[in-house]
Formats: C-alpha cells, sequence, structure tokens
C-alpha cells in the first residue's frame, strides 16, 4: 500500500481481520442452530420429503363462431388447493385452524351445507319446459365445501392422505391469493397457483348456448367417477360446454415431484413427465355478428310489444346448421366461471322473467304457424287438391251430436269470410275455416267437406318434427306435444271431439311446440321434404389442426312423407303471404329477397294467482285469452339458404299480440341483416296496397280456449281484427 501512512494501513488490516471473524462466527453459529438445536427437527422433515406423483392438468379446449373468431377463453386465475397428507400428522385444531383460515379467505364453507341453493319459483313446466327451479338444481347441486372434495374411505369418512393437490377454488381473488401467500408458513398443505377458467367474451348474447363450467354436481359424481374424473374437476354443466365435455376436456399429464412435509413442491423431476394433452377445438355454425343483431332485433321488438321474452331461431335448410338462436332474457355465463357476488346470484335466481329458461326449447301452441303442417297433410292425403275451394262464409257452426238444436261456432278471424279460397289462398290469408274443415271435416248446410282427422294430423306433424327431441346439442330441450284421443283421456279424462281437431288443424287445441321445432319443420317445408337434424357445431378439431369428422354432429333425420309437388303448393301459400293482401304483407319485409313466411297468433291460458287467492286466467279488457306471437319464414324463396321461426311470448300482458304485427317484423329486421340488406327508417311502414290486411286474434275466436269452441256470439264487443298473427 503504497502512499498510505503506516498507522492507517494497520488500522485497516485490523479491521477486515474483524469483518472475517464475525462472519466466520456467523456462519459457525448458524451450522450449531441446524445441527444441534433444530437437527432433529430438520432431520425429520428431510425424511418427510418425498416423491409423489401430481397431476397436470389439460388445457380445455376453445370454441370458435362460423367466421373464426374465438368465443371461448382460457384465462388465468388463482387457484387455492390442500394437500390432504401435509394434514395427516397435525392436530386435529391445527387442521381446523388451517381449514378456517382458508374457507374465510375465499368465502367457502368447511363442511357441506344441509342443502344447496334453491328458488322459491317455479316457471313453465310439462311439455312447456322445465320450472327455473329444476334448472337451478341442476346447476348448483354441488356444495361449495372444503371437506366434500377431499378423499375418503368406505364408510364415506375424510381420509387426509395422499399427496395430490386438490384444488378448492379455481377463481381467488387476487387479494384474497396473495393474503393466503403471505401466510403460507402458518398454513400446511395450502398451495396458491396459477390455473385457467372460461372466460365468454360475448357473455350473455351466447350464454345459452356456450353454457359455462363448474363443479361435479353431487348426484353425478359416481358417474363422473367412472369415466376417469376427480371429485374436485371442473366439467361443462350446460350447454356446448356440457353436451361437448368429453371432447373439450383433453388428457391430464403426470409429473413427478419432490415435495415437502407441507406439500409444497422442491423440485421436478422432467424425465418421469407425461404431457398434458390439450382438449379438442369446436367451431360452431353460429355467425356471432348475425347472433348478436338478431338478439338485438327481437329485443327491440319485445320493447314494441311489452313482452318480457321470446326467442328467434335461424337454420340453413340445406344441411341444418343452427346460424342463430336467441333467447332473451339471458344471463351472463361470465357469473359462473370469473365470479359474481352472492347477491348477483340471487337477482339471477329469483328474477320472475326466468332468464335460465331457454325459450327456443320450449313448447308453446303454435298457432297458424302449424297451418303448413296441416295443410301438406291434406294434400297429400288427398282430402283436397290445389284447386280445392272451400267457402269461408266467417264462422261455421258444429252441431251437438246428441242435440243437433245446441252448436259450437267456430269463427275465422276475419268475421266477414274470406268467401272461396283454395289453399294457396288459405295459407296467405291465414283462413281459420279453411283448416278448420281440412282438418276435422264439415258437412252442415250443403258443405260435404272430409276432413284428415287427428290422427292422420298427428302422424303428419311428427313427420314434421313435433312431439320429438331434434338433438340439437343442448341440454334442456323439449319435446312438446302432438296430442291425441289417448292423452287427452289419460291427461284429461276427456272425450276428444271434432271441435278438438279443428283447433288441432289451427295449431291451438292442447299442441305444443318449440320455435327449434317450428324452425326446423320450415327448413324442411323450404328445401323440399328433407328433415334435418339442427346442429350448433360444424368441426371438431385437435391442438394441431387435425379433423374429427365423427364428433360432428347433424344428418338427415327422415325424408318428410309428403310429395315435393304438394310441398311446392304450402310454399306458394307462404310466398303469397308477404306479398301485398297477404297477412304479413306489411312487416316490413324487405323486397330485394323472395322471401315466403306464415304469421301465427296462438291463444293460451295464462294462470295466475288472483286477489283471492285462487287461479286466475289473465285476459284483455274484451275478456279474450292472451296470445303469443309467431312467424316463420324461409328465403330466397326459390333457392332457400336459411328458415327462421320468431316467436315473442304474451304471458304477463294486458293485451293480445299478433304475428303479423310483432313476430314478422322482427323477422324482417333479422332477414335484411342476413342478406346484408340496408335496414329501413324507425317509422312503421305503412300499407300502400289496398286492401290492407287487419289484425286479429288469428288462432280461433277471441274468448276460445284450449277446450275448442266459444259460445255463439262470444267477443262480439271486440274491437276489429286487423289481419293474421
Amino acid at each position: 500500500m503504497a502512499g498510505v501512512p503506516g498507522p492507517l494501513r494497520t488500522t485497516r488490516l485490523i479491521g477486515l481481520r474483524a469483518i472475517v471473524v464475525v462472519a466466520l462466527a456467523a456462519l459457525l453459529g448458524r451450522q450449531w442452530q441446524i445441527q444441534v438445536i433444530r437437527g432433529a427437527e430438520l432431520r425429520t422433515d428431510a425424511r418427510n420429503n418425498r416423491y409423489v406423483a401430481q397431476e397436470i392438468e389439460a388445457d380445455r379446449g376453445v370454441i370458435y363462431d362460423s367466421k373464426g373468431e374465438q368465443v371461448v377463453f382460457n384465462r388465468p386465475r388463482f387457484t387455492v388447493s390442500i394437500v390432504p397428507g401435509a394434514l395427516a400428522d397435525v392436530s386435529a385444531e391445527a387442521r381446523e385452524r388451517v381449514l378456517n383460515t382458508v374457507a374465510e379467505r375465499i368465502g367457502m364453507s368447511v363442511y357441506p351445507r344441509a342443502a344447496s341453493m334453491r328458488v322459491g319459483r317455479s316457471g313453465p313446466r310439462d311439455a312447456q319446459g322445465g320450472a327455473q327451479d329444476d334448472a337451478v338444481r341442476a346447476m348448483f347441486a354441488a356444495p361449495r365445501s372444503i371437506v366434500r372434495l377431499m378423499p375418503v374411505n368406505e364408510a364415506g369418512e375424510t381420509v387426509w392422505a395422499g399427496w395430490q393437490p386438490i384444488p378448492i377454488d379455481r377463481n381467488v381473488p387476487r387479494d384474497a391469493a396473495f393474503r393466503l401467500m403471505e401466510r403460507q408458513g402458518d398454513l400446511p398443505g395450502v398451495l396458491v397457483t396459477e390455473s385457467s377458467v372460461r372466460e365468454y367474451p360475448a357473455g350473455p348474447t351466447l350464454a345459452h348456448i356456450l353454457g359455462f363450467t363448474g363443479s361435479i354436481p353431487e348426484e353425478e359424481v359416481d358417474g363422473y367417477l367412472a369415466k376417469d374424473y376427480r371429485v374436485y374437476d371442473s366439467v361443462g354443466r350446460s350447454g356446448i360446454e356440457a353436451s361437448y365435455e368429453d371432447v373439450l376436456r383433453g388428457g391430464k399429464g403426470e409429473q413427478i415431484v419432490v415435495v415437502d412435509a407441507h406439500g409444497r413442491p422442491l423440485r421436478r423431476l422432467e424425465t418421469t413427465r407425461r404431457e398434458p394433452v390439450p382438449g379438442d377445438n369446436l367451431e360452431l355454425a353460429i355467425d356471432l355478428t348475425f347472433q348478436q343483431a338478431a338478439e338485438e332485433a327481437l329485443a327491440r321488438g319485445l320493447r314494441k310489444s311489452g313482452s318480457k321474452s321470446g326467442a328467434v331461431v335461424a337454420i340453413d335448410p340445406r344441411d341444418g346448421a343452427v346460424r342463430a338462436l336467441v333467447t332473451l332474457p339471458t344471463f351472463d355465463n361470465n357469473m359462473f366461471s370469473t365470479g359474481a357476488s352472492p347477491e348477483a346470484f340471487v337477482k339471477l335466481l329469483t328474477d320472475p322473467d326466468l332468464p335460465l329458461v331457454n325459450r327456443a326449447l320450449t313448447g308453446q301452441p303454435p298457432g297458424s304457424t302449424y297451418k303448413i303442417i296441416t295443410a301438406s297433410a291434406a294434400l297429400q292425403e288427398g282430402v283436397i287438391t290445389g284447386q280445392t275451394r272451400i267457402v269461408d262464409p266467417g264462422a261455421i257452426y258444429l252441431p251437438h251430436a246428441y242435440n243437433p238444436a245446441a252448436r259450437q261456432q267456430f269463427v275465422c278471424w276475419n268475421r266477414g269470410g274470406h268467401g272461396a279460397l283454395n289453399v294457396v289462398g288459405a295459407l296467405a290469408q291465414s283462413c281459420d275455416v279453411f283448416f278448420y274443415e281440412v282438418a276435422g271435416g264439415y258437412y252442415e248446410g250443403g258443405a260435404n267437406q272430409a276432413g284428415l282427422g287427428s290422427d292422420r294430423l298427428g302422424r303428419y306433424a311428427m313427420a314434421f318434427g313435433l312431439g320429438a327431441l331434434t338433438g340439437i346439442e343442448l341440454v334442456g330441450e323439449v319435446e312438446g306435444l302432438v296430442p291425441d284421443k289417448r292423452w287427452l283421456a289419460a291427461h284429461n279424462g276427456e272425450y276428444w271431439g271434432t271441435g278438438q281437431t279443428y283447433n288441432m288443424g289451427i295449431g291451438q287445441s292442447y299442441s305444443l311446440a318449440t320455435p327449434l321445432q317450428m324452425a326446423n319443420a320450415t327448413a324442411a317445408v323450404a328445401n323440399g321434404g328433407t328433415l334435418y337434424r339442427p346442429h350448433l357445431v360444424t368441426r371438431v378439431a385437435d391442438v394441431n389442426g387435425r379433423d374429427d369428422p365423427r364428433r360432428v354432429p347433424g344428418g338427415v333425420i327422415r325424408q318428410v312423407p309428403v310429395d315435393p309437388a304438394h310441398l311446392a303448393l304450402v310454399r306458394e301459400g307462404m310466398r303469397q303471404a308477404v306479398l301485398p293482401g297477404g297477412t304479413a304483407s306489411w312487416a316490413g319485409m324487405p323486397p330485394q329477397v323472395a322471401i315466403a313466411g306464415k304469421t301465427g297468433t296462438a291463444e293460451f291460458a295464462d294462470v295466475f294467482t288472483g286477489k283471492d287467492g285462487k287461479p286466475t286466467v289473465r285476459t284483455d279488457r274484451y275478456g279474450n285469452l292472451l296470445t303469443h306471437a309467431w312467424f316463420v319464414a324461409f328465403a330466397p324463396y326459390d333457392k332457400p339458404e336459411i328458415a327462421l321461426a320468431v316467436f315473442v311470448d304474451g304471458r304477463g300482458l294486458d293485451h293480445i299480440i299478433e304475428g303479423s304485427q310483432v313476430a314478422a317484423p322482427i323477422a324482417a329486421e333479422v332477414l335484411r341483416t342476413y342478406f346484408g340488406i340496408p335496414q329501413p327508417a324507425p317509422e312503421a311502414t305503412p300499407c300502400t296496397s289496398p286492401p290492407c290486411p287487419t289484425a286479429e286474434a288469428d288462432a280461433e275466436s277471441p274468448g276460445q280456449g284450449p277446450s275448442g269452441a266459444a259460445a255463439d256470439g262470444a267477443a262480439a264487443d271486440a274491437p276489429p281484427s286487423r289481419g293474421d298473427g
């Protein structure tokens, strides 16, 4: 150290020696603590380090729309897991402390509650669709508790053994996850890691189609375990997520890990690892943009009519691909994956408008849209020909079988009558009297019209797909109902008379059909008689893009047993319905494309509890039963590429809604979007081609319920009707 004075150099050397001595003393002290003071404890911990096989979760397959836009994502979220074996040797009190701490942080219970969440009101039942509380039971039957997910012995007792981390919550908020991380030293067996949960960017627009994932329902655990699931796995609970669960789930991997006594991984042995296999990806027939436009059109139509619910279904008649499936009200399926507050769930489950019910799959009386089936059956069975003309005087009278003086009146929506019509004109004008006589026959006043009868009509309704599941890949579809004599006797103890057949011929009586069924039946008429299986998925491919055509649904259900020439007459009648003078002529159909359609207005009994506590049927101010509004259509007329059904629910209203006024304008807007035609100005489209159609309660006479006929003079004080549907 040249240039440094001797005393200063000596001081520096002493300081360096002191630092070295202190460092050595610290090392020796730490070694003494490890080897002597904590030696026994650390030797025990080292012996407790072990090699364990742990699962590696596979990425769930994602879903795209028909244009390649991704509509389901896997997003990273914090997951809290518990390693049962790490809690085996701690005291019962310490274990309870750990479990209670975790439960408090993530909002779960430690032990199963006595009952899972329920809702106390019901929606439409039987063939009309399951009640909302039934849907809730299916969705929320898995109690959120920690112990429920732990391994059990044959007696059902919790066994604190095994070193596989068990996820107890896959969507832990960031703050809660960090607080648990900070306390991991005091929480043996608790791991905070990252995994993925489903995210649905379109939210409510596709909620009923995509569904959501969640815990395995308690009553279904055994079935899933038999298919190599674990009780803590997340599975598809509704929609495409459920129906394609085996395709989307993928295959878990495995790794050998060295873990410490608390179950925390120390290192992984790469040479013993089995890679997970990602789930297959799906492509839908749904075009998200078109789906959104159809949803907006339906929402506008509901607001205008005052209705709270409805559905739109659009199908490609060339192969059965579903291009849009809208149901309102709807819900946000992200609630079930990325989380929501308890208050939000309670609001959803107690909503009187039943947003969890898919209206596209629930059965409703189809009203005059059913006449396309009646016409097809009558032509095929030779009850009528294309030239047959039936005179509609505005009403016909059905004599009592044992008392000719007693008659039941069956009226047309046009009280003045349509005069003489053939089948094309009857469809265009939706003449009720024509289809009464075609369905049930008529022999009074010189008329001699033989009818189909309910049995033959029912067979054709089933041939067109009514009364049976379509097979679409959605949970909750109902069969609807094609009633017959045996059904009526068994369920109501009633005799099936001609009046029931009359009403069945115009889509009333006890007939129930879903919007999906009516769209599919319309597609069969449009394409010349092929009934396809409606399907939402058009492609299944693995992560490398290799297709699996075996998993793509669809195909032909059957050929409808109606001669193509007869179906051509039905199509012509539907075409005339949207031209000047037809029942949908003023609904704003775009003139740039040839459209064929059929309006419908279906009466139903809207039962509610009156002020006296007794069941009461809701009516309008004239005492008429309420109605649903329907419209079915296809286009282009010569080469159909889209068929659709629009349904607007009349429940809870104080006025009648009609297909021509409410449902047909919605369809017009949907078709404009599909064909890229600009929407018209928002003001109503006037009728410029007299005689203008007038609205009506097309299904049957106001005041005439499901039993069949109105009394003479019924609804004499009703307002003038203005058109079919």
